[in-house]
Parts: C-alpha cells; sequence; structure tokens
C-alpha cells in the first residue's frame, strides 16, 4: 500500500506543503501542493520564530490544501547547520549514530549535546591500511530543531521524519538531472545551498547566508525605493539592463553587484571539485528555488562556469494527481522543490 506523506519547507514569509504517496515501484503521485504566507519574522533562517504565527498558519494551510495526512517529513538547513566530510572506521550505521557525540565533539561549535547529529555514508574507502566509510557529518543545533518540531505538533500534525533540506533539493530532480556530476544551486530568499553531487548522491555542501531577499533590500537602499517596488523591479529586469531604460539599466547594476557572490560561489565549488577529483568531470549546474528565476542568473553562470545550466523540473519527478492545480503549480517553477524533495525518501 502506498505511503503518503507531506512535506513542509519553512521559508522566509511562507510554508510549502507538498502531499505525495508513493510504493516504491511506480513514479511517486503528487496529490496536493499548497502555500501559505506568513509574516516575515515568523520565520527566520527556516527557524521557527513566532509559534503563534506558524501554529495559526500550518492550521490554515491544512484546511485549506486539503491535505489528506498528518504525517509530516521537516527539512532543516539553516546557518545553524553544520556540515562537513567525515571518515570513520567501518561498522554498522546504527553504531556510528550511537557513537557519534564522543566522535564529533572536537569538530562542533557548541556541547555536542546541544546539537542534534547524523551521519549520511557515501562510499567505502581505504583509509591508512584499513576499510572506512566516508560521508557527511550532519550536526544541527538542538533547540532549532525542536522550534520547528513543536510549531508543527502544537499544529496538530505528526513529525515522521526531519531531513537535511541539501539532500531533498538533490532528490526533487528528475533523473536526467541526476546523472553524472552536478552543481546543484538552491537560492531561497535568505540562503542558498550549493551542492555537489554524484550520480545523485551528495558529495559536498555549502550554505551561504544570502538569498533573492537580499537583492531586493539592495535595490531598495541604492534606489531609494520601498520594498515592494524594489522586489517588482529585481522580477522585470533581474541581471539584465536595456540601455535606453535608465531604471531598468539600474536595477541590473545593482542585482549584477549583489548577485556574483552567489556567481562567484558556483565557479568556485566546480573548481574545487575538479581540481581535487580529476578522474570526475563536472558536467553541469542545476538551479532551484524561487531565486533561481531570477532574469539573467543562468546566463551569469553558464559565463561564469562555462558549463550548461539548466533551471531545476522537480515537477518532472512526479505524477500529478486530480488534486492540484497544474497551472498554478507549474507556475511556481522551481520553488516547491524543497517540499517535493523532502517526501521522497520518507514515502518511498
Amino acid at each position: 500500500m502506498p505511503n503518503t506523506i507531506v512535506g513542509l519547507d519553512f521559508g522566509h514569509g511562507v510554508i510549502r506543503a507538498a502531499e505525495v504517496s508513493a510504493d516504491g515501484k511506480r513514479q511517486p503521485v503528487l496529490h496536493r501542493y499548497h502555500e501559505v504566507q506568513v509574516p516575515l519574522d515568523a520565520i527566520k533562517e527556516g527557524v521557527v520564530t513566532d509559534l503563534d504565527a506558524v501554529v495559526s498558519a500550518l492550521t490554515w494551510l491544512w484546511k485549506v490544501g486539503g491535505f489528506g495526512t498528518k504525517k509530516v517529513v521537516a527539512g532543516i538547513g539553516s546557518q545553524q547547520v553544520l556540515i562537513r566530510e567525515l571518515i570513520l572506521p567501518r561498522m554498522p550505521l546504527s553504531h556510528i549514530r550511537e557513537t557519534l557525540p564522543f566522535r564529533v565533539q572536537d569538530l562542533l561549535p557548541l556541547p555536542a549535546e546541544q546539537a542534534v547529529l547524523d551521519f549520511y555514508g557515501i562510499e567505502e574507502v581505504e583509509h591508512e591500511g584499513e576499510a572506512h566509510i566516508r560521508g557527511l557529518l550532519v550536526a544541527a543545533t538542538r533547540e532549532s530543531v525542536l522550534a520547528n518540531t513543536r510549531a508543527i505538533e502544537a499544529a496538530g500534525l505528526k513529525v515522521v521524519d526531519v531531513d537535511l533540506i541539501p539532500f531533498a533539493i538533490v532528490r526533487s530532480h528528475v533523473e536526467q538531472e541526476q546523472s553524472g556530476v552536478n552543481v546543484y544551486l538552491h537560492v531561497g530568499a535568505v540562503s542558498t545551498s550549493v551542492i555537489v553531487a554524484d550520480q545523485g548522491v551528495p558529495q559536498f555542501i555549502r550554505m551561504l547566508p544570502t538569498g533573492g531577499a537580499d537583492l531586493t533590500a539592495a535595490l531598495a537602499e541604492r534606489l531609494e525605493i520601498r520594498a515592494d517596488r524594489a522586489d517588482e523591479l529585481k522580477r522585470r529586469h533581474g541581471l539584465i539592463g536595456d540601455a535606453d531604460d535608465p531604471e531598468s539599466t539600474a536595477t541590473a547594476t545593482i542585482s549584477v553587484d549583489t548577485a556574483k557572490d552567489l556567481v562567484q560561489a558556483v565557479r568556485t565549488t566546480a573548481a574545487f571539485w575538479q581540481n581535487n577529483h580529476p578522474e570526475s568531470r563536472v558536467d553541469g549546474v542545476v538551479l532551484s528555488g524561487g531565486g533561481s528565476m531570477l532574469r539573467g542568473l543562468t546566463e551569469a553562470i553558464a559565463s561564469a562556469t562555462g558549463l550548461p545550466v539548466v533551471i531545476s523540473r522537480p515537477a518532472g519527478r512526479f505524477t500529478v494527481g486530480g488534486h492540484v492545480d497544474e497551472a498554478s503549480f507549474l507556475a511556481a517553477g522551481a520553488a516547491p522543490a524543497v517540499a517535493l524533495g523532502l517526501t521522497i525518501r520518507s514515502a518511498a
């Protein structure tokens, strides 16, 4: 019998939810997708800061979205999450997880008892003549995880899993976008994930404290306009200016200057991987997140990296069910990638 789950993405001023069922044999089915706005200060960097506002929003989201299950998988992935490569002696994964607090305390910026720890194994390697496992250590502050799970449970929902957002991003892509080695750039409002994945398996992850909201803020400050007007100009012009339109030119100039760190992050990440893995060339870049739709971003990254760049098509990984407003869902573009990706491991 298919397992049904809702992936819940706490974004900047918005909560996105996707209900998916899967039986592990056929393509997962997206039954419902809905999003609801929340006050900008209710969620900061993916962490709930206003419990009452988020509980109210979740209650309304379930009502208007018509979700048929209360089982939820929540994502984590803010600047309060540490992700780094770790090589450990080969042993059962259960034993690795039991002993992680003792093995990694020196790597953590806080006491191990104040963190939620996990290890994502990638491959077996030989280290100092013995069999080891190379993987990624994931460490999140316990309080940030609890802040989100408290809000979800207070809304009458059940958290069945907590997953790392960069992992969900990679899983959300269709199989064609997972072949070879790719750099995945997920541009959110206040943070950006840069992930190198080989055949859909994450190998290296960077979390950047910048996103689309920074561009809006820069436009508002330098053009001395309101934030809503700045956001409108950002969406209209992006990085592409019109020489005959002073407003367009000014917008593009500021946008290019602000976005250069994102573009540079992709270029340096691809170069870092290539230099350390000369036998495994980077094949391309895949963009997702609301910020990925910025005009000219695809071209800027392609020019900086010399790699083909595509916009994510998360809808292609799913069969869209009859309860979904397909036109509205497709219009959301790459923004639902996190909510969708969170469902794949838990629903399968």
